[in-house]
Parts: structure tokens; C-alpha cells; sequence
């Protein structure tokens, strides 16, 4: 029973993970060759592709679930913290509020790029066609990117860090989204304030 909820705990994040590295395989035109969106064994996905053309492309291709799980699991979770607990406090969560917390954290606690992304960044500064120089500048510019990543995945098996990160999503990101929302309705009062002037 436990590894059922443990399966559906993690289903949609891995899934949001894996959508986001073949999103951005579309955006930069690297041909994907297989998915699996989820792996029931052990809670696990993965997206096969060719290389992109430029290796900015393929760093942002095996990072990109820590940019879109991260906004995903803020969005989702905005209406229930925002609206809801910041105005009406705990007690006032139904059980689809409770569900949306569950699957931003899951969505964001699967925004750690895995050990696989980061091999996969590895390779890919080992067979694009740069020359010997680049190729060491830039493999000395992505160790510490990669030292982070095995660390994080290291601390999570042990630490269970992604889950801390998936929390912080949840509860943090739409407060964070809610003071970018107003920093832009801030410009733009600022804005037309001067264009009304002039």
C-alpha cells in the first residue's frame, strides 16, 4: 500500500519533469527519440533526444524541469496560498485545496534535474564539435553547475532535500509570483502616471 501512494505521490511530478525536457527539446529542435513519462518500478521517467545545435541548448534542455516544475508547482498551488491561507488562515482548506498542495509539491520536488540530466550536460560538452579550448573553458565553467546537481541528488536520497525544495515551491513560489504581479502593476502605474505628465 505504501509504494501505491508513493507511486502516485511522485506520478506527477516525474511527469511534469519529463514533459518539460521534451518541451524543450521541441523549442530547439533536437529530435526526441523516445519518452517514458513514467516508470512504475521505480518511479522514474525519461526523454531520449538528439543533441541540439548549440550547447546552451542542451544545458537548458536537461535543466529546464527546475525552470517549469518550479513555476508549474507555484502556479498550481498560488489560489489555495494566496487567496485562501493568507486570508482565511488553515482551517479553511477543503480537500481540493489539500490536493493541489500535494501535487505542487510533488511537481516541485521533481524540479531537481536528476543525475542523468547532469551526465547528460557532461556529454554533451564531450561531443560537440568545439575545439580542445572551448571544450576544457566550458567543462570548467559547468563543474560547478554539475557538482550541485549530483550534490542535490546525493542530499535528496539521504536528506530528502527535494522534498524541502517541493515545499518551498509550494508555499513560497506564489508568494513570489504574487510580489513579481505586483511589481509589474507597480511599473505600470509608474508608467502611465509619466505618460499622462508628458
Amino acid at each position: 500500500m505504501k509504494a501505491i501512494f508513493r507511486c502516485l505521490f511522485y506520478m506527477p511530478g516525474v511527469i511534469i519533469h519529463e514533459l518539460s525536457h521534451q518541451f524543450f527539446c521541441i523549442i530547439f529542435g533536437a529530435k526526441v527519440l523516445k519518452v517514458c513519462y513514467y516508470n512504475f518500478k521505480d518511479s522514474s521517467g525519461y526523454v531520449l533526444h538528439e543533441q541540439a545545435n548549440h550547447l546552451y541548448q542542451n544545458v537548458l534542455i536537461s535543466t529546464a524541469p527546475f525552470f517549469l516544475n518550479s513555476l508549474l508547482g507555484a502556479l498550481i498551488s498560488y489560489s489555495v496560498i494566496v487567496n485562501k491561507i493568507s486570508t482565511l488562515g488553515l482551517f479553511s482548506l477543503n480537500w481540493q485545496d489539500i490536493f493541489k498542495i500535494i501535487i505542487s509539491i510533488s511537481i516541485g520536488m521533481n524540479a531537481i534535474p536528476s543525475k542523468g540530466d547532469g551526465s547528460s550536460i557532461w556529454s554533451s560538452i564531450g561531443n560537440s564539435d568545439m575545439n580542445f579550448l572551448f571544450k576544457l573553458i566550458a567543462q570548467v565553467i559547468i563543474i560547478p553547475l554539475l557538482l550541485i546537481i549530483f550534490l542535490i541528488n546525493f542530499g535528496s536520497s539521504y536528506l530528502k532535500i527535494d522534498l524541502l525544495y517541493g515545499i518551498c515551491v509550494c508555499f513560497f513560489g506564489p508568494k513570489l509570483i504574487e510580489f513579481t504581479i505586483y511589481l509589474d502593476i507597480v511599473q505600470e502605474f509608474i508608467s502611465s502616471i509619466q505618460n499622462f505628465n508628458l
